[in-house]
């Protein structure tokens, strides 16, 4: 059962990171052609920036969720070496804990965010489109991670608990 939900959860955030990286190429284009009109005619593309600002947000929160599953966070592995490879294992437990707690309290002030910038109805500055459900899809990405942490969370305790053994890191 755990390995069926590590593989599905990874499935799902490699087909979310796709999704960030395929608008960041988008934005990366939108960019390019913005330099290039404006070196050749002196007519860029108006609100390039506007929207860059908007998709950049959006797709690191869609890179942050299969970073979580996959693990690839920095590690320092100390600890099993000192105190033996069941004390390393608990670590794992409790750091996971840890990242958990940071990633509600992060989604829950984007989420604070986006409601404060809806009430106050901001815009872009060049083409006036509403920030505020582009901040709302980054909170809702970000509470995905959540859940995939929490997903983390039970697959580094059922480890320790020796009910799933380490999780081969993927190779890409």
């Amino acid at each position: 059962m755990a390995d069926l939900l590590e593989r599905a959860g990874l499935a799902a955030t490699r087909a979310l990171s796709v999704f960030g990286l395929m608008a960041l190429l988008a934005l990366a284009l939108m960019t390019l052609a913005d330099g290039t009109l404006r070196w050749l005619v002196n007519r860029p593309i108006t609100g390039v920036r506007d929207v860059g600002a908007l998709v950049i947000a959006l797709v690191v929160s869609c890179c942050l969720p299969v970073s979580l599953m996959e693990r690839s966070n920095i590690t320092i592995r100390v600890l099993p070496s000192l105190l033996g490879e069941r004390a390393g294992v608990l670590f794992d437990a409790l750091a996971a804990c840890a990242v958990a707690a940071v990633m509600v309290l992060l989604s829950w002030q984007f989420t604070t965010y986006a409601g404060n910038i809806a009430r106050a109805g901001e815009t872009t500055w060049i083409l006036k489109i509403p920030t505020a459900p582009f901040w709302y899809g980054v909170a809702a990405l970000l509470w995905c991670a959540v859940v995939l942490q929490g997903i983390v969370v039970v697959l580094e305790f059922a480890r320790l608990f020796g009910r799933v053994s380490r999780r081969a890191p993927s190779g890409h």
